[in-house]
């Protein structure tokens, strides 16, 4: 758990980083953010795959949490659908965002650790490249077991790092110089926090470290070539996980090319 005032100055970046991405969308200087419709297609790809087509014929309750300005359950077929996310009130003041929103969606500007929401109601839990973000992780795991049904499913991304990454951008977080990200994780602590917190995964995949460290070399740009030099360059982890008491066999697990949220991001960058 981060503090408080360290929690705060996260936010404060974020917020002044999706300020940063209208300016440069509205200016015709980056893309659009239409990259969350084929995030939220290439999950439903990914479920079906997993026989759980339930969860995308349209009849599911979908929550998603961390969800950004447009979020993915934008694009998710879905009968009931919200996006919960701390700076959404600041996000919907840019019409950059909201001119791709669906009326469909509830955006509702609430914290992932207390929400508004009742519990055991909704099929499936999106928390994409989020929860390195929040002030709490254990609260806000607490929260999405509250709120899924009992046969519920979460789908949990993150950006990872190496094991001696992670000790490196521990460093980094706590000294501020990487100021968006209070908390770190490597492929094994997100898998473990995943299993405490109620949910059994059933498919793991996982992105490729040394891909991601020659594309922030390759990349020309001095932030990304800065943390390949220091060993700190980041792959995604995703998660299908079942919502049931921790335990039980083993995930599937996949190492994948990267496609991380990062690259997504530097649409806006």
């Amino acid at each position: 758990m981060s503090d408080s005032h360290r929690w705060q100055e996260a936010q404060q970046y974020e917020s002044m980083f999706w300020k940063h991405a209208a300016e440069r969308i509205d200016s015709g200087h980056a893309e659009g953010l239409h990259w969350y419709r084929w995030r939220a297609e290439e999950l439903v790809k990914r479920l079906n795959r997993l026989q759980l087509q339930r969860l995308t014929s349209g009849q599911a309750k979908v929550i998603e949490i961390g969800s950004g300005p447009v979020g993915l359950c934008t694009f998710f077929p879905g009968t009931e659908r919200m996006a919960i996310d701390p700076l959404m009130d600041t996000f919907s003041q840019h019409a950059e965002f909201t001119s791709i929103r669906s009326p469909d969606v509830n955006y509702l500007q609430a914290m992932g650790e207390q929400l508004p929401c009742p519990t055991a109601h909704y099929d499936l839990a999106i928390i994409e490249n989020c929860i390195d973000h929040t002030q709490d992780i254990d609260g806000v795991m607490s929260e999405l077991d509250r709120v899924l049904k009992p046969n519920g499913v979460l789908y949990l991304t993150v950006n990872s790092r190496s094991r001696i990454g992670y000790y490196i951008h521990r460093i980094l977080s706590r000294t501020k110089i990487d100021r968006g990200h209070p908390h770190t994780f490597t492929p094994n602590r997100t898998i473990d926090l995943v299993r405490r917190s109620g949910f059994q995964p059933t498919e793991v995949e996982v992105g490729s470290y040394l891909e991601a460290s020659i594309a922030d070399l390759k990349s020309g740009k001095l932030r990304d070539m800065a943390k390949a030099l220091l060993g700190v360059s980041e792959y995604l982890v995703s998660i299908i996980a079942e919502h049931q008491p921790a335990g039980g066999a083993s995930p599937s697990i996949h190492h994948t090319s990267q496609w991380d949220s990062k690259r997504a991001a530097d649409t806006v960058e």
